[in-house]
Parts: C-alpha cells; structure tokens; sequence
C-alpha cells in the first residue's frame, strides 16, 4: 500500500482434514478471510504452497484454478454474492445444472430440499432483493452445499443470521463435515469455536496457536 508492506499472511503453517470442522478465529483485519481465499484459489500467495488433495494450487493457471474451484471447493461469502436476477431456487438450481457441468436429474427437487434445510422452503421463488440479509445468506449456504464440496469454506457464515436460525446452520456445517467434508469456519465469535475439532487462533497474519478439541459441543449447546 503505497510504501508500506503489508503481510496478509506471513509464516503461515497449518493442515485441515476431512471429517472435521475447524474454526478460523481472530479478530477483524488478522488474515481470516485471506486465508480462505488462498485456499479457495481466489487470491494467490507470493511466496510458499497449498497443496489440496495433492494439487499444487499455488502453480494453476487461472482455467485450472476454475477447475478447481469447481470441482473442490464450496464458498460460504461474508457478502451472499448471488446472482440477482435469479430466484433462491435458480441460484441453486445454477450451480446444479452449471457450475457442477454434468445433467441432475430432479434439480428443482434437489434446490428445494435445500431450501428446507435452511428454513427457506417457502422462500423459493424470491429473488434476492426480496430476501432480509440473513435469508440471504441461507441461500449462500444452500448454495454451496448443492455442491457437496470436499472442502467447504465460510465466511462468517452466522454474521447475518438470528440466533436460532444460527445454531441450525451450525449444526447443518457440522453434520456436513461428518460426511468426509472438510469444513473451515472464519468467525470472531469465540463461542462458535467450541463446535470445532480444530481451532486456528490468527492475529497479524500469523498462526497464534492451534487447538485440538476432542469433544466439539453440539450447536444447540451454544449461547452468544
């Protein structure tokens, strides 16, 4: 930024398994959402690897790094990103149909089963202007289950959502990550950390510490 440097990230180290939910946390400006986008193959380091799956995703050019986006990694954004001019339905019936590259048969079906999940069943033909913030963001969600990525990753994906509605989508991500996903949570909220397997302290763009927590709570036991 001008004259001054500024490290993202810097001496980062860390491993993320599947069968697992672990939790990014740090305060606002630490890297969280820098580091899911490295992972995610949408910004690129200037230094060092990421290797997913044996894939060196530091090296893809950018049509390999579509592939991979495409076929591995299911986006959570802070921000929805969905595409305006489409109802809750076809948002998801897009990355069906699409963004997966191959015919699914019964793909309304599958978009409103979805839908259920996330408590929008009766929400499917809304467009996103129709839609509240958190609304919003349990269609971002649905979306990127009907991926059924081997890594999912979110950014703060409860920040728009009412308590209740928090601790279902809560619970949605951890049954997720028990289907042999790998699930990667950014938050500020410490509270959400205890249903992770893995917690990731950062501050300043450096891995503070990590914990290993062998018995997550179940999202219903939260309170914030």
């Amino acid at each position: 930024m001008g004259e001054v440097t500024v490290h993202a990230l810097n001496d980062i180290s860390l491993e993320v398994v599947a069968n697992q939910v672990t939790v990014i946390l740090g305060a606002s400006g630490c890297g969280k959402t820098t580091m899911l986008n490295m992972i995610g193959g949408i910004d690129s380091p200037s230094s060092g690897d990421i290797m997913v799956d044996n894939i060196p995703v530091h090296r893809l050019d950018q049509k390999m790094l579509s592939q991979y986006r495409q076929e591995k990694i299911g986006f959570i954004f802070q921000f929805f990103n969905l595409i305006p001019n489409l109802t809750a339905r076809e948002n998801i019936e897009f990355v069906l149909e699409y963004v997966m590259q191959h015919p699914v048969l019964n793909k309304t079906t599958q978009a409103q089963d979805l839908l259920e999940k996330v408590g929008l069943g009766q929400r499917g033909e809304h467009f996103p202007y129709q839609l509240s913030g958190g609304e919003q963001q349990r269609v971002s969600i649905a979306r990127a289950l009907a991926k059924k990525p081997k890594i999912l990753l979110a950014d703060e994906p409860t920040g728009e959502l009412d308590y209740r509605t928090g601790l279902q989508i809560l619970d949605l991500l951890s049954s997720f990550a028990l289907e042999g996903r790998a699930v990667l949570i950014v938050t500020h909220n410490r509270e959400i950390a205890k249903i992770a397997h893995r917690i990731i302290y950062l501050r300043d763009g450096k891995v503070l510490r990590i914990e290993e927590n062998k018995k997550p709570m179940q999202a219903s036991e939260l309170v914030w």
